[in-house]
């Protein structure tokens, strides 16, 4: 799985990412930032950065960043179940994947309600299905039926199901605390063999959102310093607000995204053993706060414009780069959700973000996500793809031996060139009509939803994952009940 080659928008100049970088530094030695771990913070003083233990602050030194920098790889694969399907990070390869924290669905019924685990599985089986997603994703974080059990028994859960329904890349990624994490660990290494090989092509990261502004969180860097030191991925997304958790100037947000990520990866390369170096994929999910509502947008483009800049930087310091797309404020797949998600999800994609999250979903912060929107993004991502192939310039591209051969007044329709390069050079979306008015009345004058709406329940209908192994899934769900068990206090 080669990805799509990105890169062609370029919003910030050679000089003006190195007036960020700079400006980082400074924040990162003369604000410093605060962390909440005892461990994370031995970790910086051991290293040689200025630590107060009793205000939890540290203040990293340039030298320290550089270092890290240097020691970070600048490329890694994520794998699925089937080790064929693999994503590699690097480059402008841009791979794209459906995910969120929602925590209410947007039905096939067009009721909007509290997230299922049907609808969780569904999701998976979705984006299992649908072409133009490349790692699976369910887009939906707690469940409503799971409310009263403990964390880590739900992401366990939620990992099985993941597993159990797709076996391409499925982000089977982890937060929250350490423990989960030596879960997760304990999760993949069953499902590829042992450490060993999950090194080699791992199953998804460490996924950390600093806290802005300029706060780590006790529980997210414990849970990535276990990826750390086992030579695992970790990923840093900061979420700056402008206006509320960050400047007002989109210069300023990425100048206090980029100490609050970098300050992550100083500490767990930092803590990390040098024969196994983490992976580190550089993230942005920074937009503003609308003043008038105090709601963040991330469907603005002010937002599109932040994680194309946050590409750029993670290229300047030849990092993988994530970004997010297809967000919108917009409550129904309406209009509104058209233009903020293609808009959002172009730039990044064009920027060349090698791993982008399509929301699927809808309302501020992807409160919600919606079935037919999820089969509607499937839709703009493949535009988007056929988009960034460009036009391939070939003396059999050109044709000018086929323009010859039919001459002046004739058509190409039937012409073998033509049945073989449509396919090839056409794409022809799922849920969008092409057909003139008359034809469109008479088969049922059916909008995009609709369609999207049909395309899911058939897929839902039809569609069966690769089934899981029987051992494996067996012992998965032994894995699972020693979870459950442990948290009960067995």
């Amino acid at each position: 799985m080669f990805g799509i080659k990105g890169g062609q928008i370029k919003v910030l100049s050679r000089d003006e990412l190195r007036d960020i970088h700079y400006a980082t530094l400074e924040v990162l030695y003369q604000t410093g930032v605060i962390i909440h771990s005892s461990d994370a913070l031995k970790v910086l003083e051991d290293a040689g950065a200025e630590v107060d233990f009793k205000n939890q602050r540290a203040r990293i030194p340039p030298h320290l960043v550089e270092e890290a920098l240097k020691k970070t790889p600048r490329c890694f694969r994520i794998r699925g179940r089937n080790p064929k399907k693999y994503c590699k990070f690097e480059g402008d390869r841009v791979y794209f994947s459906i995910a969120g924290n929602a925590t209410h669905v947007l039905d096939l019924d067009g009721k909007r309600r509290p997230a299922k685990i049907e609808d969780y599985e569904n999701f998976i089986k979705l984006s299992d299905a649908l072409e133009n997603i490349d790692v699976s994703g369910a887009g939906i974080g707690p469940l409503y039926e799971q409310i009263n059990l403990p964390e880590a028994v739900q992401a366990a859960w939620r990992y099985y199901w993941s597993i159990k329904n797709t076996d391409k890349p499925a982000k089977l990624g982890v937060g929250r605390h350490k423990q989960i994490a030596l879960d997760n660990l304990r999760m993949s290494c069953a499902v590829v063999g042992d450490l060993k090989r999950l090194r080699r092509t791992p199953l998804g990261w460490c996924h950390v959102n600093p806290t802005s502004p300029l706060i780590l969180s006790k529980e997210l860097i414990e849970a990535a310093l276990v990826f750390a030191r086992n030579g695992l991925p970790i990923h840093f997304g900061s979420e700056v607000l402008a206006s509320a958790t960050g400047p007002a100037t989109l210069a300023g947000v990425l100048v206090q995204q980029n100490a609050e990520n970098i300050s992550g990866i100083v500490v767990v390369q930092m803590a990390a053993d040098p024969k196994h170096r983490p992976p580190i994929l550089y993230g942005c999910v920074s937009g503003i706060l609308d003043q008038r509502t105090g709601i963040p947008a991330l469907g603005s483009p002010e937002a599109a414009l932040l994680n194309a800049a946050s590409v750029q930087l993670a290229k300047y310091y030849g990092l993988p780069s994530r970004a997010t797309g297809g967000y919108t404020e917009s409550k129904i797949p309406d209009i509104q959700a058209g233009y903020e998600s293609m808009m959002t999800l172009m730039m990044a994609a064009m920027a060349g973000a090698n791993f982008i999250y399509a929301s699927g979903g809808i309302e501020p912060g992807v409160a919600t996500i919606s079935y037919e929107k999820y089969v509607l993004d499937n839709d703009m991502i493949g535009m988007i793809k056929r988009i960034m192939k460009g036009i391939e310039i070939t003396d059999e591209t050109l044709a000018v031996d086929v323009i010859d051969e039919i001459g002046p007044g004739k058509h190409f329709l039937a012409h073998k060139h033509t049945r073989k390069w449509i396919r090839k050079e056409f794409y022809f979306p799922s849920t969008l009509d092409r057909k003139n008015y008359d034809r469109w009345i008479r088969e049922g004058a059916k909008e995009a939803r609709t369609l999207a709406k049909e395309r899911a329940i058939k897929i839902l209908r039809e569609h069966e994952p690769e089934p899981l192994d029987k051992d494996l899934e067996k012992e998965l769900l032994n894995i699972i009940k020693d979870i459950e068990k442990r948290e009960k206090g067995g």
